[in-house]
């Protein structure tokens, strides 16, 4: 009969293929972190600049009515600091004229004016009237004696207020002095004048945007290669068990095919019977003699016995005669 052989395979636990939904949410996972740190991102840079506080602030005021000449308050230009400008509009050129506050006041005591005191937010300049009942014209009003500066230009005209505060020096240097701006004497002063300072303000939360978004993003970024890389492991693992499942089955398939031989060759032993003993097998091997069992011979079978042996010795041989 032939042998079969099993083969056996056996492993420390249950082989779990991986499921496809838990790489699927952790590239999902990963996906959304690197939106939200990207959308953290783009926040940042709109409140860098979109977002951001305005660079700068300008207050204003129109003027209807000012009279001959408008004064602008000593320190009234330093609200918003000691950097800006000031743009003033007029019927024609304006001129910007500097003196000591008397003695503006003593130019200007019988004529109606209006006088900028402030800013009553940072849009908005304050004014009010002076002299409302005296004159509505000034004579001449560049040329008098009591003017320590006095410059003229085309409308609009702007004025640098850093410049215009270094030009105080000197034991007489006076940076909070009244400012006058008229024009030609029989026109009103201005018509509007704005004061634009700089903003030194940014919005708080944009390094914590761009810090949360880039930390995310990282985050996000890392989980993705990990879950991808992860993803391929499994599924090279996965195959590596399937590997080793099937060189089993193989090594049992072939052992069944080889016993199924050796019962066919037992088979074709059988029904052949017993091997005839080849006389040529001496010379590659000796073959045991086949025993067999006789009976006692009788007399009359001895006698026929010997004569059958002489017949085929042919009856010459000395030696048996003698015996015999």
């Amino acid at each position: 009969m032939g042998r079969t052989y099993r083969g056996e395979v056996t492993c420390s636990g249950p082989l779990r293929a991986p499921s496809k939904e838990e790489p699927i949410v952790k590239r999902l996972l990963a996906v959304l972190l690197v939106l939200i740190g990207l959308i953290g991102l783009v926040l940042g840079r709109l409140g860098e600049t979109t977002w951001a506080p305005a660079a700068e602030t300008t207050a204003t005021v129109e003027l209807s009515d000012p009279g001959p000449a408008v004064v602008i308050d000593p320190g009234v230009l330093y609200v918003g600091g000691m950097e800006g400008e000031v743009t003033i509009e007029g019927a024609s050129d304006v001129s910007l004229i500097t003196a000591d506050n008397s003695d503006l006041e003593a130019y200007l005591e019988d004529t109606a004016y209006t006088r900028i005191t402030g800013a009553s937010d940072w849009t908005t300049l304050e004014t009010e009237a002076v002299n409302a009942d005296g004159a509505t014209e000034l004579n001449s009003p560049t040329e008098s004696d009591l003017w320590r500066t006095v410059e003229t230009g085309p409308s609009p005209y702007t004025l640098d207020i850093a410049d215009f505060a270094a030009q105080e020096h000197g034991e007489n240097k006076q940076v909070y002095r009244a400012l006058m701006i008229v024009t030609d004497g029989t026109e009103p002063g201005a018509e509007s004048v704005s004061i634009t300072w700089p903003v030194d303000d940014e919005n708080q939360w944009v390094p914590y945007a761009y810090a949360g978004g880039a930390a995310i993003a990282v985050i996000g970024l890392v989980l993705l290669v990990v879950s991808i890389g992860g993803r391929r492991r499994d599924e090279e693992e996965l195959l590596e068990d399937e590997d080793e499942d099937l060189a089993p089955e193989a090594v049992e398939g072939e052992s069944q095919a080889t016993a199924a031989a050796a019962d066919t060759s037992d088979l074709d032993e059988d029904a052949a019977g017993p091997a005839e003993a080849d006389p040529a097998s001496d010379d590659e091997g000796t073959a045991e003699p086949a025993t067999e069992t006789l009976a006692p011979a009788s007399e009359d079978d001895t006698e026929t016995l010997d004569a059958f042996e002489d017949e085929s010795t042919g009856g010459d041989d000395p030696h048996r005669e003698e015996g015999r």
